[in-house]
């Protein structure tokens, strides 16, 4: 299991560990809207061994209201064979974004793929949730 923190700490940047040679890395642009049940949404790319692919994100959780915009880079770690990125990750825990701030996502699939998230949250969203989100290379 993992954690989701999305906080407004005075415009500082949530501290992320450096990824390594072997990481690949994702950049990726999601959007949440939630009533009680919460959807989030998004596409980004995938940099590893030399390529690039394409790649999309949706799922959801409990508990959560409001929407807000999610844009930011992370790495990803024990990805030994390409097609081990494909799957569910899970998060637990909660989010706040009010306005603009940092937000921190950490998830991992059932094939010990993870993924340490960081950039910035837009809009107005809070939310105490265990989330399940689906990440999938495109046309792969």
């Amino acid at each position: 299991m993992a954690l989701l923190l999305a906080l407004p700490l005075s415009g500082q940047a949530i501290a992320a560990k450096p990824c390594s040679p072997d990481d690949g890395r994702l950049e990726l642009s999601m959007h949440g809207v939630s009533i009680a049940v919460g959807y989030m949404w998004g596409r980004g790319t995938l940099s590893y061994a030399g390529r690039t692919y394409p790649v999309s994100i949706k799922g959801g959780g409990m508990l959560s209201f409001g929407s807000a915009s999610f844009v930011g880079t992370g790495c990803v770690r024990n990805l030994g064979r390409l097609k081990d990125f494909n799957g569910t990750y899970w998060t637990i825990g909660g989010d706040v974004a009010l306005g603009r701030g940092p937000v921190g996502i950490d998830m991992e699939n059932a094939r010990g793929v993870d993924i340490a998230f960081s950039g910035h949250a837009h809009g107005a969203h809070v939310a105490g949730q265990i989330s399940r989100l689906y990440l999938s290379i495109d046309n792969h």
